[in-house]
């Protein structure tokens, strides 16, 4: 009997893990965000080869935060350890470069290019200038991409799918063993910034106000991970050394999608492989907006959204989608990869929509010789 009933308790233990709400899933998902922190180093520009490497998680000390960093410019590496602590009432930062030259200044926004650093030379020569760092509060940590096939929904809200196109189709994803799947929830902006740092060095619990975007997604499987992106901003650590496959659903494509992405493209520019990167659209799974990104012509007659706010019956509108794909792709072509110049010999783009294909030879000043391609399903 007893043989007998151990697979029943099994079973029923494993049963009641897999039917965890999934609101319930995304308010822990929420909770546990708000309690990240870590500093995080860039170069700004990099029209030379040009990377800043963290070396461990960042920690906390009785009354600090540091992190560890290598710095490279193609020729040369060095040491950088970053460390932040309260002095006087004010918050003040040191940045160690090679165990013996200094940059450091009282910290007045939580994103900065970093002060000069105290020998002219070494700042020449790794152009530190160029140097941005950001103290971040309730961020998610970056997602490692290995080679592989994913799916990414992003953003499964009410608030976005208000026509209610995505859930039979994005369940179908999520549940595909053939995918790595991941689901990008939504976040106000810059919600890091309430967080005191005077209170998160003296150990004082905090609590953010409550992220409210409810969904309709329902049948979430427990090994498909949660990840706060705002508007689509979340970090990736690109791995990836062959190929990787990335089919994006949810919404909004011309806003929150094309955010995510760019951080995509911007953490395989900021590493060191040559892996192949192909960007699926699937357009009967994904929706958008009537205005776009401010600046470009993604955008859609409200008429248009008003009858379907899904991309592949807005893609019926010839006219518009001509106009939206050359905005899309012209972005990318012609104002992305500027500010990664040194990292790549050339990419090799490839934009792929009924009725518009291009392919486009970048090139830069590296080494790398890339091949990106987004594609329209």
């Amino acid at each position: 009997m007893l043989k007998l009933i151990l697979p029943l308790l099994l079973s029923g233990h494993v049963w009641a893990q897999d039917t965890i709400p999934f609101s319930t899933r995304m308010a822990e998902t929420y909770l546990s965000t708000d309690k990240n922190f870590d500093i995080v180093c860039n170069y700004a520009f990099n029209k030379k080869f040009k990377l800043v490497t963290p070396i461990g998680p960042t920690f906390k000390g009785t009354d600090f935060i540091k992190r560890e960093f290598q710095i490279e410019n193609g020729l040369k590496t060095s040491s950088m350890v970053f460390t932040l602590k309260a002095v006087s009432k004010k918050f003040q930062y040191s940045i160690l470069f090679d165990d013996k030259f200094i940059s450091t200044s009282n910290l007045a926004k939580r994103e900065f290019y970093i002060a000069p650093v105290n020998n002219p030379a070494f700042a020449t020569e790794f152009e530190t200038s160029q140097i941005t760092c950001g103290v971040n509060f309730a961020y998610a940590y970056p997602y490692e991409l290995q080679d592989g096939t994913y799916h990414f929904n992003v953003h499964p809200h009410k608030i976005y799918d208000w026509q209610s196109h995505l859930q039979g189709p994005v369940e179908r994803y999520l549940n595909d063993p053939k995918y790595q799947s991941l689901v990008l929830l939504e976040a106000g902006n810059y919600r890091g910034n309430l967080v005191k740092i005077e209170d998160f060095l003296n150990n004082v619990d905090y609590r953010l106000p409550t992220s409210n975007y409810p969904s309709e997604l329902e049948n979430v499987p427990l090994s498909v991970p949660l990840i706060v992106s705002p508007a689509g901003h979340n970090r990736y650590d690109f791995k990836a050394q062959n190929e990787i496959m990335i089919t994006f659903t949810g919404g909004n494509h011309n806003y929150c999608i094309w955010n995510n992405t760019r951080e995509v493209m911007e953490s395989f520019l900021r590493s060191k492989s040559v892996a192949k990167l192909i960007m699926y659209y699937d357009t009967h799974s994904i929706i958008a907006q009537a205005k776009g990104m401010e600046g470009f012509r993604f955008n859609f007659p409200k008429s248009d959204i008003n009858r379907s706010n899904l991309l592949k019956d807005l893609f019926q509108n010839k006219k518009n989608t001509l106009t939206y794909h050359t905005s899309y792709h012209g972005y990318f072509k012609n104002t992305f990869f500027r500010e990664f110049l040194g990292m790549f010999k050339s990419v090799k783009l490839t934009y792929q929509a009924d009725g518009y294909q291009k392919t486009d030879i970048v090139s830069g000043h590296g080494e790398r010789e890339l091949e990106i391609t987004l594609q329209y399903l």
